[in-house]
């Protein structure tokens, strides 16, 4: 990971792997579904989920789910909280589900280009900044 993360993303990012229980989904969800959201992201059925710099597990790390949880780690310091928020539920909104989010895309496009090769090396903090100076989220 160090050849394509700056050390202050390695050095914040804290890993938790959950053994025995899984991350819920939020209060408000019920009140979404109300609303007529049908396709809310099942927090409890997600690999792993990243909270600013804390990644929470639901099964072990391989090299492909941490680069991923990373990129997000990458993408909260540059964007901070509540622009990464805000851009989060945007994306969703506006993408038609989780699979529409602009983070989460540039997020997989990412994991793809490391594990087609993960030798190779490339700056995530370079790729996100551009994303942002595209206004691509």
């Amino acid at each position: 990971m160090a050849g394509c993360f700056l050390p202050r993303v390695l050095d914040a990012a804290r890993v938790l792997v959950l053994d025995g229980i899984r991350v819920e989904n939020p209060p408000f969800y019920p009140m979404l579904a109300g609303m007529g959201f049908s396709n809310l992201p099942d927090f409890s059925q997600m690999a792993a989920i990243t909270f600013c710099d804390v990644v929470v597990s639901h099964v072990p790390f391989t090299d492909g789910l941490l680069f991923h949880e990373l990129v997000h780690v990458e993408q909260y310091h540059q964007l901070g909280i509540p622009r990464f928020s805000e851009l989060y539920v945007r994306g969703f909104l506006s993408g038609g589900g989780y699979d529409g989010i602009p983070l989460e895309v540039d997020a997989y496009a990412l994991g793809r280009q490391f594990e087609g090769n993960p030798r190779q090396r490339f700056s995530v903090a370079e790729e996100v900044a551009r994303w942002v100076r595209e206004d691509r989220f």
